[in-house]
């Protein structure tokens, strides 16, 4: 018997996203990866906390939320998360799924600062990781 797979978890903007074009960016590319994956969908179903991704040289951020079958991802970064931080530049290649994150911070082109809970990190790395259907020109390293 075939199991049934569970649709993806929602992918929301929180209220002070709906304008912002980093958080759009980044629920976008969270949607399209949690429909191309079975895995990354788990693991968001599982994940529980917020994750900041931080363009540190223009203090631009958004919050990613998991909890409750959802995906959360807002403008305004939340004060007690982990923080993975860096240029724009690689910030908007990474929210635009063209550059994983795993990738850049094994480069040090983006560094972490590892507030609690961690695991809310971990799993944003995976969910946001660049997707095997992207082409050649993607960065999978």
């Amino acid at each position: 018997m075939a199991r049934r797979l569970k649709p993806p978890p929602a992918v929301v903007l929180g209220q002070s996203g709906e304008a912002a074009g980093m958080a759009t960016m980044v629920a976008e590319l969270v949607r399209a990866n949690l429909a191309d994956s079975p895995g990354r969908c788990r693991i968001a179903r599982r994940a529980r906390g917020s994750v900041v991704l931080l363009a540190d040289d223009r203090s631009l951020g958004v919050t990613v939320t998991f909890g409750d079958e959802q995906v959360v991802v807002d403008a305004s970064p939340a004060a007690d998360a982990p923080v993975l931080a860096g240029p724009w530049l690689t910030m908007a290649t990474v929210c635009a799924g063209a550059r994983s994150p795993l990738a850049a911070v094994a480069r040090r082109e983006l560094h972490v600062v590892a507030r609690r809970p961690f695991r809310a990190l971990l799993a944003a790395g995976y969910v946001l990781k660049v997707p095997r259907s992207i082409g050649a020109g993607a960065d999978r390293r």
